[in-house]
Parts: structure tokens; sequence; C-alpha cells
């Protein structure tokens, strides 16, 4: 396909030539179509062509007034050019063979007005390319057109094909004659210079299509960038999508953890359920307990001093960030108005420089023009070098152009780490509104803990016992003692309920026993007064069995008794009710009582009995034994003074638990006395040497420090005599800046120090990683340099004439024995290759290591 384009562009070409070199008698053709590709500059020629036959058909000159001018070809192709130039001899062989005919059919002499036209350097320059005229036709000559290529040299894109109004301008008459006009027009004596000229042009189009290919490079480079703009947003897009998926990980943690917390308190209520069952291991666990509530105390202490330090330590951060951000911000704004001067200056310039392109598509044209109207030599050199200054300014825009990209890119760089501060204030501030929230929610359990503290003081104080340890180490033990202690109660109650049942239904037996007791008497005194001596006896015996059966009943009745309040002190003796006791005594005592009354009463009888045997007194049927007057007064007193007795022991009892709680008030209210007072003494500890310590020591050393200075200055301006001239104050103020600057000179160059001390191990790291993974000792020089050496071919002395050294400023690369040293001859060719052919040193260096070590490997064997 090349050979048939490069024989098409030939014809085309030789076409061209014979059509512009017909005389004027035979400008009868018709002309031929242009070829796609033409530009400005073939239509100026064309104008100039048509205006200089113009003027010559006008000056007197018949011979060119039939003449219709030949489109201008691309002729400023490469290609075009090589045919050219290859082709220069067989040009001038072809002109001078072709003298004569054209001698014959030329006039002797230009017509008046004719100068040499830009037709016959065209076709000097051109050369004719030594080929016969191809013999087609209009058909073909079409299809010929139809296949040239579409590439404008001037405007560096694609020609659009031109409308068919264009296609033929001349008429047949021109094609039919071209051969033979071309044999009678000579070479024009200028060609050489035309010829150079035009290859000048060439050289100037060819750089504006430098110019154009960098500049869309420009554009390619700026999309590229915005392509890794993006790229990092989307980076830190998904940074923040990741740390909202940590914090989501963060909240569910704490879900479970509470969850965890809530069970963890659940099994502390039951086991404190199971420590209520053992009372043991209750006060074990509970001193266990307030160890553990002392530990978390302390901690939480801990905690507060801790989360109030770094409040502190935040705050200070914060200020400093948002300092930092505010200038930072100042000088984002202030990069973004040099950037936006930069851009409009860009603007300006890319405005300039397409200015600059109209001018010198002007100026091509106007050179094209003074080359056809004059051909001056002073004229082309002006033209010239307004070029050289064009295309000297053109660069120099390029350049600026540069540094305007590079301090953009720099300004980008920056406002992207504003954009990074920026971020990292706001998840500061984040922090700073969750420590806040936090500190709230601290307060609030500081106060909330100390009003538990009180109570526990409070129901801790009323519940111990003195010199005891607490029986309960909390409300819901109390709270659990309490309804135990009812449940007893009750119990307790349902007992004493069915004693004073059991009581009741005795003081009924003896009730019964003594109206027995009393009918017995009766009947005794009824047989007595109306039994004989046998009934008497009788009756005695009888008496004496029923009152034998009464008190083994009695004696059974207090056995009972005694067995029931035996078991009632022995299982529960709290419940053991002194008053009842008292009085089940007291009656057990009138039973007595009763019992040696009616002793004596027998006693008394039996002796009157023995006294009077024969002479029984006689008894009045139904007569009862008189009233004993001063035994009932006895016991209505008797009973008054028990009544008064019981109603004593009451108020008493009352009394004293009245004064048992009185007491207990005062032992609690003293232990919160005491409480308080020992939190009054109580007082935070600290280092001594604290940044808050450190930061008011300082502040007040310099508040004193100014005050001395103010008086010193103030006595100095009254007039004081006893005052220096220069204050002492100002010198020790002079003094004590010049420690600070020591200080931060001396902090400043220990990190420094610290910092060579990183980077050397650091750097020795990344020399042993090259030197393990690559194979090359890497040593590092100044300004930016870079000795490397092979591991497989090192150096034999200590001038490292087999090393390599890189300049990174300069982007150069030279060899460490001089360019004329064995090692450099070895490696001439691998420089040749991959350096200056193909441009990449990590190949280089990948080659030399492979060829080294195979060198190695070979002289390893040889020696082993």
């Amino acid at each position: 396909m090349d050979e048939d384009e490069d024989s098409r562009r030939t014809a085309e070409i030789g076409c061209l030539l014979v059509t512009m070199q017909q005389p004027p008698a035979r400008a009868a053709a018709p002309k031929k179509a242009t070829p796609r590709g033409s530009d400005r500059a073939g239509r100026q020629l064309r104008e100039l062509k048509t205006q200089r036959m113009s003027k010559s058909s006008a000056a007197g000159s018949p011979l060119w007034s039939h003449v219709t001018p030949s489109p201008a070809t691309p002729a400023l192709d490469n290609h075009q050019n090589n045919i050219g130039r290859s082709s220069g001899g067989r040009v001038q062989k072809h002109y001078r063979h072709s003298t004569g005919a054209m001698r014959s059919h030329t006039p002797s002499a230009d017509p008046p007005g004719r100068r040499g036209s830009v037709s016959n350097r065209f076709r000097a320059s051109v050369g004719g390319s030594a080929l016969p005229r191809p013999h087609t036709s209009l058909r073909e000559s079409r299809t010929f057109r139809a296949t040239q290529p579409t590439y404008n040299l001037f405007t560096g894109g694609d020609a659009n094909s031109r409308p068919g109004s264009r296609a033929s301008l001349a008429p047949e008459s021109v094609r039919a004659t071209s051969h033979e006009s071309s044999k009678e027009n000579m070479a024009p004596p200028d060609a050489a210079e035309y010829e150079s000229q035009r290859q000048v042009i060439e050289e100037l189009k060819a750089e504006l299509g430098t110019l154009r290919y960098t500049i869309s490079t420009f554009e390619q480079e700026k999309q590229m960038a915005e392509a890794r703009h993006n790229a990092e947003l989307e980076d830190q897009r998904r940074r923040a999508q990741a740390d909202f998926t940590a914090k989501q990980a963060a909240k569910s943690e704490k879900s479970q953890a509470m969850r965890q917390l809530e069970n963890t308190q659940k099994e502390l209520s039951d086991l404190r359920e199971n420590i209520a069952q053992e009372k043991t291991g209750l006060e074990k666990r509970a001193r266990d307990a307030e160890e553990e509530a002392r530990l978390l105390q302390e901690q939480l202490e801990d905690l507060s001093s801790a989360k109030d330090e770094a409040a502190r330590i935040n705050e200070k951060k914060t200020i400093d960030l948002e300092m930092q951000l505010q200038a930072a911000q100042k000088s984002t704004q202030e990069l973004e108005q040099e950037s936006q001067a930069r851009e409009a200056a860009l603007q300006q310039v890319q405005s300039q420089l397409a200015e600059k392109d109209n001018q010198v598509g002007n100026l091509e044209s106007e050179v094209l023009r003074l080359k056809a109207q004059t051909g001056d030599a002073d004229t082309m050199a002006i033209i010239k070098r307004e070029l050289s200054e064009q295309v000297a300014h053109i660069r120099n825009l390029e350049a600026t152009n540069r540094e305007q990209l590079s301090e953009l890119k720099h300004l980008r760089q920056i406002h992207r780490a504003v954009e990074v501060v920026e971020e990292e204030k706001r998840s500061l501030l984040r922090k700073l509104e969750a420590a806040q929230s936090l500190e709230t929610e601290l307060a609030e359990a500081h106060i909330q803990r100390q009003r538990l503290e009180d109570e526990r003081l409070a129901w801790t104080g009323y519940l111990a016992s003195s010199g005891t340890e607490l029986e309960f180490d909390s409300p819901e033990a109390v709270a659990r003692a309490l309804i135990e202690q009812r449940y007893e109660t009750a119990s307790q109650l349902d007992k004493v309920g069915s004693l004073q049942a059991e009581l009741a239904a005795q003081e009924s037996a003896l009730k019964s026993l003594q109206e027995e007791n009393a009918t017995l008497k009766s009947q005794l005194t009824e047989a007595r007064s109306v039994a004989t001596t046998q009934n008497v006896d009788k009756t005695r015996l009888r008496t004496e069995r029923q009152r034998a059966l009464a008190v083994k009943e009695v004696e059974y009745l207090r056995a009972q008794l005694k067995t029931f309040d035996a078991e009632d002190e022995a299982f529960q003796p709290e419940a053991v009710d002194e008053t009842r006791a008292r009085r089940i005594q007291e009656l057990e005592d009138l039973v007595d009582k009763y019992r040696s009354e009616v002793q004596a009463l027998h006693a008394e009888m039996s002796s009157i009995e023995s006294d009077k045997p024969a002479q029984p007194t006689p008894a009045v049927a139904g007569a009862k034994r008189p009233r004993d007057e001063n035994d009932e007064a006895l016991q209505e007193q008797l009973g008054l003074l028990t009544r008064k007795n019981r109603k004593l022991q009451d108020q008493l009892s009352a009394v004293q638990t009245q004064h048992a709680t009185t007491q207990k008030e005062l032992s609690v209210v003293q232990e919160q006395l005491k409480a308080l007072k020992t939190q009054s003494k109580t007082r935070i500890l600290s280092l001594r040497s604290n940044p808050t310590s450190d930061f008011e020591a300082i502040k007040v050393s310099k508040l004193k420090a100014l005050e001395q200075e103010n008086a010193d200055l103030l006595a100095q301006i009254e007039g004081n005599a006893s005052v220096d001239l220069v204050p002492r104050t100002q010198l020790d103020a002079a003094n004590r800046l010049v420690e600070e600057a020591r200080a931060e000179t001396a902090s400043a160059q220990k990190s420094a120090k610290r910092l060579k001390e990183v980077w050397s191990k650091k750097s020795l790291e990344f020399k042993e990683a090259i030197f393990s993974t690559l194979g090359w000792t890497v040593m590092f020089m100044p300004n930016g340099k870079m000795r490397v050496e092979s591991t497989f071919y090192p150096s034999q002395t200590d001038e490292y004439e087999n090393s390599i050294v890189f300049d990174g400023e300069k982007g150069t690369m030279k060899v460490g024995g001089g360019p004329k040293s064995a090692f450099a001859r070895r490696i001439s060719d691998q420089i040749g290759f991959w350096v200056r052919e193909k441009g990449c040193i990590p190949g280089f260096l990948a080659a030399l290591t492979l060829e080294f070590y195979e060198e190695y490997s070979r002289n390893q064997m040889q020696t082993e």
C-alpha cells in the first residue's frame, strides 16, 4: 500500500508540474482538480498566480489571457520533499534535455511586466521527479484524487474533501497540451534558494506541530491529574466508609458488652441470693465486695483524672489545630488567588499563543506572498528573524506554562493537605464533643455516686452494731432480712396464739378445779352436818382421793407447761414472752396458796373434829360459807397494782426503744460528720512536675518578672537615681529569652540527631534490602547523588572504578572509572541499547546484573 501511495503521489506531482509548465498560448485544457489536503497557503498561492496572470494580461501579453492557474497541491509533505530531493539530479537532466524544445516554443523575452513567478520556483524545488507524464483520463484522475491522503500539514489534522465546484477549474485542452509545454519552460535561477526557504518553512511548521502536540500532551496530563484527584477522593471516601464500619463495630461491641454486663448483674444477683442463704459465705463475699468497690472507686478516680488530663490535652491540641487550620485556610486562600491569577495568565498566554499562531499563519502567507512578488533575500531574512522571535516567544510561553503547571500541582497538593487537616479537625471536634458528653455523664455519675454514698453511709450507720462488722452489705439484704423477720414474726404470732389458747384452757381448768373445790367444801360441810361418823370416814377418804387426783392433774399440767416453756427457750429463745411467763408464774403461786390454804383448812377441820368427835356441830342444811371481805379487798388491790406495773413496764419499754433509736441516730450523724471531715481533709495528689503545675509556675514567674520590669521602667521614667540605666529585669528577661532559645535549639538539635539516627538506620535497612533483592550496593552521596556497585562485579580498589554514579537533580549517569575505563568500555553496549535507545535504567541495571552473575558463576565453577 505504501508503494502504491508513493506512486500515486509521484504521478500527481508530475501532473501538477505539467499543468504549471504549460505556455500561455496552450492554456485551453481544463484545470486538474485539487486533491484533498490543501490549505490556506495553497489558496493564497493560487490567488497570487491569478493576480500575476491578470497583471500580465493587462500589460499586453495575450499569451496568458486564457491560462487558468493550477491549484496548489500539498507539496509540503515530507514524502514529497524526499522525492524532490532525491530526484533533483534527474530534474536538472530533464531540464537540460528539454531545453531545445522549450526554446523553440518559448518567446525570446519575457512579457512586459512579468517577473519570476512562484510556479517557476515551485517547479524547480519539486523538480518534476524526472518521471514521464502519466497519460490518464478524467475518470482516472478523479479516481486518483479520491484515494489521496486527507492529512493537512498546515492545520495538523484531517482535511475534508473539497466541494465539487472546485474539483475542475481548467479546460480540458490544458491537460492535452501539458506534455508539450513542459519542454518549453526552463528552470528558474533561484530554485535552490526557494528550496532552502521552503525547507525553513517546513521546519517552522514542524515546530508548530510540535507545539500543538505539547499542548495536547499538557491537556492529557491535566486529565490524568484530574483522574488521580478523583482516585484520591474515592480513596478518602473508602477510608471514611471504613471508619464508619469500625464505628458501627465498636457500637455493636459496646452493646454486646452491655448485654454481658446485664448478664453479669443477673448472675451477681443470683449469687447474692445464694449468699443470703449461707451466712458465713455472705460475710466473706461482703468483704470482697467492699474491697472490689474500693478498687473500682480508685479506678474511677484514676479514670476521671486521666479523662481530665486528656480533655486538657485535647483542648490544647484543638486550639493548636484551629490556629494551624486558620493559617492553612489563609494560605489556601492566598494560593487559590494566586492559582486563579495564574490560570488567568495561562488563559491569556493561551490566547496570545493562538494569536501568535494566527500571526505565524499570516506571516507564512506573507512569506509566500513576498516570495511570489519579490523573492528578496533581505525580506526573507526579516521574516525568518520574526519567525525565530515568535518561536522563542512561544518557547518562553511554554516554559512559563510548565512553571505555572508545576506551581498549580504544588498548590493542589497543598489544597489536598489542607483538606486533610480540615478532616482531622472535624474528627478532633467530634472527639471533643464526645469527650464533653462523657464529661457531663461523668459529672452526673459523680453526683449520683455521692448521693448513693451518702445513702449507703446512712443505712450502714443504722445497721452497724458496736464492735462488730456489718451484718448487711446492701439495702437488698436489709429488705430480704426484713421479709424473713416478718415471716418469722407471723409464725411466732401463730405460736403465741396457740399458747394463749392452751393457757386459757389451763385457766379454765383451774377455775373448774376451784369451783370443784368449793363444791367439795360445801358437800363436806353438808356431809359433816348430816352424815354419821362412818359416813364421815368414807367421805373423807373419797375427798382425799379426789384431792390427790386434782393435785396429780395440776402437777401434770404444770409439767406440760414447763415442757412448752423449755421448748420455746431451746428452739426460739427470742420469742419467749417474759410477761406471759411471769403471769403464769403468778398463777401457779396463786394455785399453791390455794392449795396450802386448803391443807390448812383440812388440818383445822381435822383438829376441830379431833377435839369434838362425839358432838358434831349440826349444820344448817343449805348454809354457805361466809364471805371473807378482807380477801376480796386484797384481790382488788393486787389487781390494781398488777395493772399499774404492766403500764409502767410498757412505758419503760417504749422509753428504752426511743432511747436506743436516739442513740443510733446520734451515731449515724457522728459517722456522717466523720465522713464529711475526712472528705474535707482529702487532697487530690499529683506529680511534683506535671504539665499543669509547670505551666502555672511559668505563667506566675513571667507575670512577676513583667511586674518587676514594669516597676523598674516606671521608676526610670520618673527619674529615680537608684535605678540603673539598663534595668536588671530587662537583662534577666533577655537572658530568659536566650535560655529559651538555647533550649529550643538543643531540642531541635536533639530531634535532628534522632532523625539522622533514624534515617541512617532506615537507609541501612534500605541498602541491605536492595543488596539482598537486587544485587547492587547503594551509597548515597551529597547533592542528591547515588553510587551503585554490583555485588557480582565489585571494585578492586577504593576508587570505585566499577561503579555508576546517578545524579538525580541533573538526570545524568557517570561511570566511576571514567568514560575510557575498562568498566565503561565493557558496559558501553548496554548503555547504548538500554539507556540511549530504550531509556530504561532498571532494564540496564538488570542486564548488567545478569551478565555479571553469569561471569561470577563461571569464575566460581572454574575455581572449584
